[in-house]
C-alpha cells in the first residue's frame, strides 16, 4: 500500500509538471520565529512595498464584498501591475500569503452564494493581516465567507489577458501554527499539519503530503515538490539541532533560500520556459521585520512597522524596486 501511494503521487506530479515553484518554509523553535518565501516568476516585479494603518475601511470584491475597518496594521508586497498582495504581515505576526496553484492541479472555487458576503481570491491575504492574529481565526472565518474567483488581470507574459485565478494560500502565525488552503473542485481544503509549514506549487497539497508519509527524498530539479522538499530538509535539519537562537537560525535558514532559488535564465526542462526567482522575502514574526532581497539588487532591503504610523488609517509606501515608476 505504501508503494503503491508513493506511485501515485510521483505520477500525479510527473503529470501536472510545472515549475512555478514560489517557496515557502516557516521555523518556529525557542527564540526563533522565522519565514523564508521566494516568488517565482516570468519577467519582473516591482515588489512594491507598503504599510496600512489600523482602522482603513475596506471592501474585499466588487460583488457583494466584505467590508470592515481593518483591526491590525500590516506590511504588504503588492505585486506586478494588477498590484496582487503576494505576501503580508501583520503586527501581531500573522502572515498571509498567496502561491500559484493552477486549475490543472484542481483549482475551483465554490459557488457564490446569495446569503454570504464575498472576498476576491486576490484580496485573502489582505482581509486575512487587516482582520484577524492568529491561523485558527482565519481558517474559522474563511467558512463564513464566499472566497471569488474574481479574474487576475496582465500579469506578465499574460499583459491583456484574465486569468481564474490559479493561487492558494499559507497563513502562519505569532506562535508557530500554520495551515495552507486551496479551494479544490469547489470545495476549500485547510491543511493545519506539520507538512502545512512548506508549501510551494502544483500539485495539490495533499499530494506533497503523501510524499511527506513515504519519506520522499528531494530531487535536484526545479519541480515544486523537489524545491519544497529540499526546503523542508533544511529546516527540519535545524529542528534536529534544536536551533533556539534567533540569531543562529536566521543564518541557518538562509540555506532554504539559497537551495530553491531559481536563477533568472534557468530553463524549466519539463515546460521549456523560465520561472526566475524575482524576489525572497525573510521574516522574523517576533521582531515583526522583513528583509526583502531582489533578484537584481545587491542591497537587502529591511522593513519593519517602525518606518510608518501604524494608526493612521492610510496606505503608505515604504520601499520598491530601484526602477519602479
Amino acid at each position: 500500500m505504501k508503494k503503491s501511494l508513493l506511485v501515485i503521487a510521483i505520477a500525479a506530479t510527473a503529470a501536472i509538471g510545472i515549475a512555478q515553484a514560489c517557496t515557502t518554509a516557516v521555523y518556529n523553535n525557542g527564540d526563533a520565529r522565522l519565514t523564508v518565501r521566494t516568488m517565482d516568476w516570468f519577467g519582473h516585479d516591482d515588489a512594491v512595498v507598503v504599510g496600512t494603518g489600523a482602522g482603513m475601511t475596506n471592501t474585499y470584491s466588487a460583488t457583494d464584498g466584505m467590508q470592515t475597518d481593518s483591526k491590525f496594521a500590516a506590511m504588504k508586497i503588492e505585486s506586478f501591475k494588477p498590484g496582487i498582495v503576494a505576501e503580508a504581515m501583520n503586527e501581531q505576526g500573522l502572515e498571509a500569503r498567496i502561491l500559484y496553484l493552477g486549475t490543472a492541479a484542481g483549482t475551483k472555487f465554490a459557488a457564490d452564494r446569495a446569503d454570504v458576503k464575498n472576498v476576491d481570491a486576490a484580496n485573502v491575504p489582505s482581509w486575512a493581516v487587516d482582520n484577524f492574529d492568529s491561523v485558527s481565526d482565519v481558517i474559522s472565518a474563511l467558512k463564513d465567507v464566499d472566497v471569488l474567483p474574481t479574474k487576475v488581470c496582465d500579469l506578465p507574459k499574460h499583459e491583456g489577458e484574465c486569468l481564474y485565478p490559479p493561487v492558494h494560500y499559507q497563513f502562519a502565525d505569532a506562535q508557530g501554527n500554520t495551515a495552507v488552503v486551496e479551494f479544490i473542485n469547489g470545495e476549500m481544503k485547510a491543511y493545519t499539519e506539520d507538512g502545512s509549514a512548506y508549501m510551494s506549487n502544483d500539485p495539490e497539497f495533499s499530494v506533497h503530503l503523501v510524499l511527506d508519509g513515504e519519506q520522499a527524498e528531494a530531487g535536484s530539479t526545479v519541480r515544486a515538490y523537489d524545491r519544497r522538499l529540499r526546503a523542508k530538509s533544511v529546516v527540519e535539519d535545524m529542528y534536529a539541532r534544536d536551533v533556539t537562537d534567533n540569531t543562529k537560525a536566521k543564518a541557518s535558514i538562509k540555506a532554504v533560500a539559497a537551495t530553491v532559488f531559481a536563477g533568472y535564465d534557468q530553463i524549466d526542462p519539463y515546460v521549456n520556459d523560465v520561472f526566475p526567482t524575482l524576489w525572497t522575502i525573510h521574516t522574523d514574526r517576533d521582531a515583526k521585520e522583513w528583509n526583502l532581497d531582489r533578484y537584481d539588487t545587491w542591497t537587502v532591503e529591511h522593513y519593519s512597522f517602525d518606518m510608518f504610523d501604524a494608526t493612521q488609517a492610510k496606505r503608505v509606501v515604504l520601499g520598491a524596486h530601484p526602477q519602479a515608476k
